[in-house]
């Protein structure tokens, strides 16, 4: 009787437990400000076991029939934006250069240059291709104070570089531009702007994002795929295409890239799904892996991220189409910003593949990526008028 007694006494105090950390983790995850469409009464559905009912004073988070946390909801007219799915490229001039790495004893490791690094000014002198930083130290070769971003904070270091065939050198390899492939979301046929890859376009060397200058993008043609297997991502393998700048880019940031068309997208324009609306089960992608014309393969979205609302990692997915398993295994790099349909909306776009499964990978929102497209554009906007 006593062993029983014991057994109930820890199962129970192990439930108490199980819900307190439930409760604690959708109260830190769940988003306080929520947009619903002008013409919808309530915001229906939810993220995973939390829905959205009403509150006494409002609207609010339950899980089951605990109320666990208020939320405001905001009336909005809901984008429409016309998928897309087709490749791009991707030409960028960072904004400074990017230092790639640094030579052993070298004068940039004695001065404390990193990987990482972004330089702007050589002696006072403004730098933003490998030649302007060349020609900057070519200018004072007994010392260069040179001015950097790190972590977003401004430092000066002091180098004094080594004559190397007559040519002062500081001993960093630097990089002032980044060029790529990836997958156009979406169009907004109403502004002329587009979205596309999900996720930032960051340095091979460092892993960070570019800091945009000036970029463009460009047509781009898929003649080949690698296919994904566990433990190796895959690949899709095209060319830029030559004089074919289709439109510039003004942000790069963690939920993709954006910018303005040169010319309109033909397509029929879709609402976009708030995040609360996304639900787990059935939808398809708008992929190209072989030319420029995408095609429309199935998928499952297997969980929403509460953690990532406003990241590239707001969705796990998987695929689940037997065409794009033979043709590519899965997700393959390049793949990144193909659109996410379910219910007749817009939920998200692809943005990376899992190395040890590569029929999954994660997912944006496209709430996330159409809020940070409307901010980026509001703030070069602001920047440019001061």
């Amino acid at each position: 009787m006593e062993k029983t007694a014991k057994f109930i006494s820890r199962a129970f105090c192990a439930a108490i437990a199980l819900t307190a950390m439930l409760i604690s983790y959708y109260y830190a995850a769940l988003p306080v400000n929520i947009s619903m469409d002008i013409s919808d009464e309530f915001p229906d559905g939810g993220f995973s076991a939390a829905v959205l009912r009403p509150l006494d004073n409002g609207t609010g988070y339950y899980v089951g029939a605990v109320p666990i946390k208020s939320a405001k909801t905001e009336s909005v007219v809901r984008p429409r934006l016309v998928p897309c799915g087709t490749p791009f490229g991707i030409k960028m001039k960072s904004d400074g250069i990017i230092v790639a790495s640094v030579a052993e004893s070298s004068p940039a490791e004695g001065c404390g240059l990193k990987q990482g690094d972004i330089i702007s000014e050589v002696n006072g002198v403004a730098v933003r291709t490998n030649a302007e930083l060349a020609d900057a130290i070519a200018l004072s070769p007994e010392s260069c104070e040179i001015l950097l971003d790190r972590d977003s904070s401004e430092l000066s270091l002091s180098c004094i570089p080594v004559m190397e065939d007559g040519v002062p050198r500081i001993g960093a390899w630097v990089r002032d531009s980044a060029a790529g492939i990836g997958t156009l979301t979406f169009y907004d046929p109403e502004s002329g702007r587009f979205g596309g890859l999900g996720h930032a376009v960051s340095d091979v060397s460092t892993g960070e994002p570019v800091p945009l200058y000036s970029g463009e993008i460009t047509g781009a043609d898929i003649y080949d795929v690698i296919k994904g297997e566990c433990g190796a991502a895959g690949e899709l393998c095209g060319i830029l295409l030559p004089n074919s700048s289709e439109g510039t880019i003004y942000a790069n940031t963690r939920v993709g890239v954006f910018g303005t068309l040169e010319s309109a997208i033909e397509g029929e324009a879709v609402p976009i799904a708030f995040r609360q609306e996304v639900e787990c089960g059935d939808a398809v992608i708008l992929a190209t892996v072989n030319g420029r014309v995408p095609q429309e393969y199935s998928i499952k979205i297997e969980r929403v991220n509460l953690l990532d609302l406003n990241g590239p990692k707001g969705m796990v997915i998987k695929i689940t189409d037997e065409r794009l398993l033979d043709a590519a295994g899965g997700i393959v790099c390049g793949m990144s910003g193909s659109p996410i349909i379910q219910n007749g909306m817009l939920v998200g776009a692809v943005t990376h593949v899992l190395i040890n499964d590569p029929t999954k990978g994660y997912a944006v929102f496209a709430e996330s990526m159409t809020e940070m497209m409307e901010k980026e554009l509001s703030e070069n906007s602001s920047a440019t008028a001061a």
